[in-house]
């Protein structure tokens, strides 16, 4: 299976083939501040399974970290963000939003320690992120 997903104008668009490693919900301080929502929903494969079909020239990249090859993409004509690069990860987050042929059904929520909009929906709820992800895998009651 192969999933698509564009920013808004339709400059830049990606491709993700097979089936997503996790769909989550994450309450991370940098998802809230890039996305203006209580809430994002990555949607995470592999860095190797996604490839830009168009308009990876138009691609802006912003890292608080400064790391070359991670960070938040955005569209630079419509602005739209796309997605974010983890490199400690290897994986390449597509914003659920924007995969216009995903079925989204999340499994856990991630940094939730951080949440602002308290979500009762009986999924799982890591502090933070995965242990192999760099997180401490810690779990919280919901």
């Amino acid at each position: 299976m192969t999933y698509h997903a564009q920013c808004s104008c339709g400059a830049v668009q990606l491709a993700a083939e097979g089936e997503p490693l996790v769909q989550c919900y994450c309450h991370c301080n940098s998802c809230r501040s890039l996305t203006g929502s209580p809430v994002n929903t990555p949607v995470l494969w592999p860095r190797a399974s996604v490839r830009f079909v168009s308009g990876e020239d138009k691609v802006r990249r912003y890292s608080k970290s400064g790391h070359r090859e991670g960070g938040t993409l955005s569209c630079g004509v419509c602005n739209g963000l796309i997605g974010a690069v983890l490199p400690e990860a290897d994986l390449f987050d597509i914003f659920a939003g924007l995969l216009s042929d995903l079925d989204f059904k999340p499994t856990v929520h991630i940094n939730y320690e951080n949440s602002v909009l308290p979500i009762r929906d009986g999924l799982p709820k890591l502090k933070d992120m995965p242990e192999e992800w760099g997180g401490s895998g810690e779990f919280l009651e919901e």
